[in-house]
């Protein structure tokens, strides 16, 4: 295994080999990745047009962090006392959460599949779908309870979206244990207005069935609740929602961003990447970074992007969305930006704590990025 470590550097270079595929049709070849595991975990050597980057980088860190591929730990849940802890904690999000994942079990239920909704640790929280495949489920450990975060499950599309911020489908001998090879998932991490990943969503099945729309349906279910957060104000904000398509706005597509004067203090995933921008833009960029001009008209905003676009907007009036109805958000009973925060800001002075002050360990261990910890430290000087 000695040999992967010093082969990873590798892996940027060889890039181009998987950018090459058609992205879209793609879909495992059980002997093509039989034969990327041997060459991985027989050989030592990395299989690099054999198998996706992602899933690659994930195998890799696992083997870094003493995983054996052949030797699954027995993953039992916690005890129910401390699952109900965890859940009530949590109870915010899971109320968030439940529209959606009430829909998407529907969905499972036909596709012999479950959903699952886990914290922003990869503890899984709730479990629901097709009630013959949530028996094998709870034999895989796929119930409450129980974490998958690489550390502890492996490679698999929760631990590995939280691990990589980004959604990924984990299809059979992808996984990075054996056992774990007649599974099909598909995740996508949960990102609050602050770039903190709070939670995933994940569709799980038989990978001898599979589910090619998984990912995709995952996707929008993540795109709904992350809109959610933004339905309530934000206390002496502006909430601007834009869109090169004028049909997208009031749409979960739509894209966000929230000022507090000119500084961009939080977004959603689809107004920075409308503005070409990242996480590590909140409270480093103004509007005139973002916007090259802004015109009226009616109630819509004309703005020209810097990044050489057109956009539509409006903003938020009185701190309140126009265009989601009243009805439509959830009965919280606090508003959901806030109290996540609040959340977000104790697991983070855990994770600087526990890491001696180091912030770059400490935003490895949460999935974040380190202007996120660095922002919440500021906040708490300058409190």
């Amino acid at each position: 295994m000695a040999q992967i470590a010093t082969a990873t550097r590798d892996l940027s270079q060889d890039a181009t080999l998987v950018q090459t595929r058609s992205r879209g049709r793609r879909l495992v070849d059980s002997a093509n990745i039989e034969s990327a595991r041997s060459t991985f975990f027989g050989e030592g050597r990395l299989p690099v047009a054999a198998v996706r980057q992602p899933v690659l980088r994930s195998w890799i860190r696992c083997t870094e962090l003493g995983l054996v591929q052949r030797s699954l730990s027995d993953l039992g849940p916690v005890p129910d006392s401390e699952l109900r802890a965890l859940q009530q904690r949590n109870d915010l999000l899971r109320r968030l959460c439940r529209p959606e994942l009430e829909l998407l079990a529907a969905e499972a239920r036909e596709s012999d599949s479950v959903v699952v909704l886990t914290d922003g640790d990869g503890m899984i929280l709730d479990a629901i779908g097709d009630a013959a495949f949530s028996t094998h489920a709870a034999r895989m450990a796929l119930r409450p309870g129980v974490s998958w975060k690489e550390a502890n499950t492996g490679t698999n599309a929760i631990g590995t979206a939280l691990a990589e911020r980004k959604p990924i489908a984990v299809h059979g001998g992808e996984h990075f244990f054996a056992d774990h090879g007649l599974l099909s998932c598909a995740a996508v991490p949960i990102m609050d207005p602050g770039g903190v990943v709070v939670g995933a969503l994940d569709m799980s099945g038989p990978s001898s069935v599979g589910n090619g729309h998984a990912l995709g349906l995952v996707r929008m279910a993540v795109d709904q609740i992350e809109h959610r957060l933004f339905q309530r104000g934000f206390d002496g904000c502006r909430v601007l929602r834009f869109h090169d398509d004028p049909a997208m706005l009031g749409t979960s597509r739509e894209g966000i961003l929230v000022f507090r004067d000119t500084r961009l203090v939080a977004a959603n995933r689809r107004g920075l990447s409308l503005v070409g921008r990242h996480w590590d833009a909140l409270d480093e960029c103004a509007i005139d970074d973002l916007l090259e001009e802004r015109r009226s008209h009616g109630a819509d905003l004309l703005m020209r992007l810097r990044v050489g676009t057109s956009a539509v907007g409006r903003w938020d009036v009185a701190g309140r969305t126009a265009h989601a109805p009243v009805a439509s958000e959830t009965a919280l009973g606090t508003q959901p930006a806030a109290a996540l925060a609040d959340r977000e800001a104790e697991l983070i002075d855990a994770a600087v704590l526990a890491c001696d002050g180091n912030v770059s360990q400490a935003a490895r261990q949460l999935g974040i990025h380190r202007s996120t910890i660095h922002r919440h430290l500021r906040r708490r000087q300058a409190n």
